[in-house]
């Protein structure tokens, strides 16, 4: 009896969007939140992970949690309407695998437009949402 090859199902295109929903000002969301940082650092790839923080983020903060900082990028944006535009420039370029934001509400046609992005630049965006 001879086996045919198994036909795989075509890949799913690289990029698409994950939101998280977070509780606000819980000390847990940071145990949470980093260690997943942390995995994403280190994902082998010539691309960045990315990270637009409507606040400074604390480097040593990051490194006790094994964030590789060389795999990283932190754009420091304060929550404006650019915020949006800064998360589409950044899906959309390509040269992050992954980028972290919080964004804050969405409407279809903003989340539709993000998703776009995410497709064009091949890339995985994780958007932080607190309730």
């Amino acid at each position: 009896m001879i086996n045919a090859p198994i036909q795989s199902a075509s890949p799913a295109p690289a990029g698409g969007i994950t939101e998280l929903v977070l509780t606000h000002n819980a000390p847990e969301q940071t145990q949470l939140l980093l260690p997943m940082v942390a995995h994403l650092s280190r994902t082998p790839s010539d691309r960045w992970l990315t990270w637009i923080s409507p606040g400074p983020v604390d480097r040593r903060l990051l490194e006790r949690y094994g964030v590789d900082i060389r795999g990283i990028r932190l754009i420091h944006a304060p929550e404006t309407d650019d915020n949006r535009w800064i998360l589409w420039e950044a899906l959309a370029k390509g040269n992050s695998h992954t980028v972290i934001a919080s964004p804050g509400a969405l409407s279809d046609r903003e989340l539709k437009q993000l998703e776009a992005a995410a497709l064009q630049g091949q890339c995985q965006a994780l958007l932080l949402r607190v309730r």
